[in-house]
Parts: C-alpha cells; structure tokens; sequence
C-alpha cells in the first residue's frame, strides 16, 4: 500500500512557493532555528515561536520532518535530448515520516503549531491557513506525491515502543546489577519498583489496526484544483495553476 510500512506513514508535500517569496519561506527556516537554540528556549519561552519547537518535540509519533526549497533552476536535466524542466515557480518540499493515520497528523500540525505552519507556507500559493482544518487538509492533500516504495527498520514499532524498548533494556540492566546478591524478600521489593518503573514501556508491536481495514481511508479523497480554488482566500486566481505546475 502506498505511503505505508507497518505503523509508519511517509509523506511528501510539494508547493509551489509564490513569485519572489523564496526569501520569505528562508527567513522563517532561519528564525525557526534561532527559535531552537537552547538558551532562547530558556529566555523566551513565552514567545509562541520558540514555544512551538517545545510542542513539536512532545510530538512523539513524529519520527522526522524536513523542509527543502527546490528552486527553478535546480529542477533535474535528465539530458539525452530531453528539454529540461522550467516551473513557473520554485518549491517547498516536506518530507515526514510519522505513526498513525494522514488526517490526524496534519490535525496537530493545525492544533499544536498553527502558527509555524502559517510561517512557513504563507509565501506558497494558494495557502488557505492551518485554520480551520478542512481548508488546510484539502490544501496538503492537493500538493501531496504518494511515496510508492518506503523502507522502515521496525515497520511494526512506533517510535514510543522504540523508546520504550531502549527504557527497558537499561531499566534490566540496572535492575539486574543491583539485584545479584540481595535477600529474596528484598528481591520482591525492587522487582515491583522496576515493573512500575518500566510499566510505561511495555507495548504491543504489530501492524496499526487500521491499516488494514478497507474500510478504514488511509487519507481523504483528493479535491480538484477547482475545489480549492474556490475555497481558499489568498492568492485564489493562482491556486490551480499551482496545483497543476
């Protein structure tokens, strides 16, 4: 199935980025990465910027996320008489790979950090804000490229069972350590110290539940351009042309 290994999801987004915001969309990289320098977390951690890179972080089915820009004259030359390729506009390339279901991953991204969102993709065409939701799935999902072969070490494990793992391990190790020559009734004590201590650490591995149900849409039907056009607020006359770049 496309997208999908195991518990993991792999998704790619590419939006055409509006005629010269290419600087726009460099500028809020660079003030996303000062807004995660650890003492501008300590001193201004008020500032919804800087707090939002908190947020993300307590995202833990994230296992990746990643913003390119792809400008015009980077698009590839494949040569041997083909014309090479000149979009109208440069590109933004995400690429994420997260545990769970599409929808709900673009649902925190608008719940969690609108704000980062709209920093990031307010220079793309026809960007319609992270709120409200329906406007923004519809949007993602328009400039959304399936991933058609994707590759998980652990397709089973979702990155909290991962983490709970490595927690386990060193949580035995330890336990083992300071248990080689204590009484048995002292025994019992630690025993129930270290099952309480890694009871947050046992899961279930195995495919997600829904992945398999047929029933169950791994994402929600592509709109038409026309769809988005007519929904969407900024730059509304450019949004199919974007979609179709």
């Amino acid at each position: 199935m496309p997208n999908l290994a195991g518990k993991s999801y792999a998704f790619n987004a590419f939006t055409p980025i509006g005629r010269g915001r290419v600087l726009l969309v460099r500028l809020a990289f660079l003030l996303i990465r000062i807004a995660s320098f650890e003492i501008v977390q300590k001193l201004l951690y008020k500032i919804s910027l800087v707090a939002d890179q908190q947020r993300l972080v307590d995202l833990s089915f994230i296992h990746f996320a990643r913003w390119s820009i792809v400008r015009r004259r980077n698009w590839p030359d494949f040569g041997n008489g083909q014309p090479g390729d000149s979009p109208v506009y440069a590109y933004l390339l995400f690429a994420s790979n997260f545990n769970g279901q599409w929808e709900q991953y673009i649902d925190a991204f608008s719940a969690v950090v609108p704000g980062g969102m709209n920093l990031i993709w307010n220079p793309c065409v026809g960007y319609p804000g992270a709120k409200p939701i329906t406007r923004f799935l519809g949007y993602i999902r328009q400039n959304q490229f399936d991933t058609d072969y994707y590759y998980s070490a652990y397709p089973n494990a979702s990155t909290t069972d991962i983490r709970g793992a490595l927690d386990l391990v060193a949580q035995l190790e330890s336990f083992a350590k300071r248990t080689q020559s204590i009484a048995p009734t002292q025994f019992k004590q630690e025993f129930d110290r270290f099952l309480i201590a890694v009871s947050g650490d046992l899961s279930t591995t195995g495919p997600a539940p829904w992945a398999d149900d047929p029933d169950e849409p791994i994402m929600p039907p592509t709109p038409t351009p026309r769809a988005i056009a007519a929904e969407t607020t900024h730059e509304p006359e450019l949004a199919a042309a974007g979609a179709s770049a």
